[in-house]
């Protein structure tokens, strides 16, 4: 039979590591990783009583948590790079954005500003994030 013992102290010391999980929050990938370690190192490979099964479907999760966390930053680097594209088809455009409170302010988009909250657009002489947008009206360019 396996000894928990030591997988119960990984948990604690994993638990007290500086990111302060409490208990109830979902586990995150180190805490998995030192989990299937420390099951790794107190298992009995002589023992015909342990599931060769589960390691496999452990292992086989962990791969998996990794291509989902993987995945999830990649969608995350497109979503920022569409906010810039967006910010920068804006310029030299009709916008209204929310201002201060429930007023909103409308005017000509003259400079787009990528800050690390995201892209900002110069709409009279103030900022506004793009989050701030509530609508766009293309200004046509006349021939003639």
């Amino acid at each position: 039979m396996t000894d928990i013992t030591g997988i119960n102290q990984a948990a604690s010391t994993a638990g007290s590591s500086p990111a302060g999980k409490m208990p109830g929050q979902e586990f995150d990938s180190d805490l998995f990783l030192q989990l299937l370690v420390t099951q790794l190192r107190y298992q009995d490979p002589l023992s015909e009583t342990q599931d060769t099964g589960d390691m496999i479907t452990q292992l086989t999760m962990f791969t998996l948590l990794e291509q989902v966390v993987s995945l999830q930053q990649t969608v995350e680097k497109q979503s920022e790079s569409l906010d810039k594209q967006h910010a920068l088809g804006l310029l030299n455009q009709e916008v209204e954005v929310a201002g201060s409170g429930d007023e909103s302010v409308s005017g000509i988009v003259s400079a787009v500003e990528f800050r690390s909250a995201g892209p900002y657009l110069t709409v009279g002489e103030n900022d506004y994030p793009l989050s701030a947008l509530i609508r766009a009206r293309g200004g046509g360019t006349e021939n003639g």
